[in-house]
């Protein structure tokens, strides 16, 4: 006898298959993402450095020199749109920060429809061992029935007559 939630168990298959390949896919947006802030970071890091360098040889240039008030002005302004692409580069690394963080946050979710789903999935194999279990004993059981029904006829050594005494 075929087992009779077979095509439950079917579905809990497909189930704990696509929570597996979504874990999969949340892990490797993690990974994605860690690169991508690591990449940030270190752009961030890098222009803070050129940043510091540049403004330094702006200075040096300016040194010792007459400078009218426009110019002084555009010098400013120029200095202030090398901190703005700072803070833009800050801004970028925290926004990957954040991205990394909603992908642990997707991966852990993912990971525990994975666990959710094989749960699910071990709750019908313990019930399929269980049936497989009852089925074994009760085939046992008609044997032993069809074994008791049947007493086959002793025949008395030198005689081709049964002998009933036994019954």
């Amino acid at each position: 006898m075929p087992y009779p939630l077979a095509g439950l168990l079917r579905i809990r298959d497909f189930r704990v298959d696509a929570a597996s390949k979504a874990m999969r896919a949340a892990e490797t947006r993690v990974r994605a993402a860690q690169a991508e802030l690591a990449e940030k970071e270190a752009e961030w890091e890098r222009y803070g450095v050129w940043r510091q360098e540049e403004v330094e040889r702006r200075y040096q240039s300016i040194m010792n020199r007459a400078m009218l008030l426009p110019e002084i002005d555009a010098f400013k302004a120029g200095l202030s749109a090398l901190a703005d692409q700072e803070l833009l580069r800050e801004e970028a690394a925290r926004k990957a920060a954040r991205a990394l963080e909603k992908a642990r946050e997707e991966a852990r979710n993912a990971r525990e429809g994975w666990l959710l789903a094989n749960r699910e999935r071990q709750k019908i194999d313990y019930h399929r061992d269980n049936w497989q279990q009852y089925q074994a004993k009760e085939e046992s059981r008609r044997e032993d029935v069809e074994q008791e029904e049947f007493k086959p006829l002793l025949f008395e050594t030198g005689s081709d007559e049964p002998s009933y005494s036994d019954f």
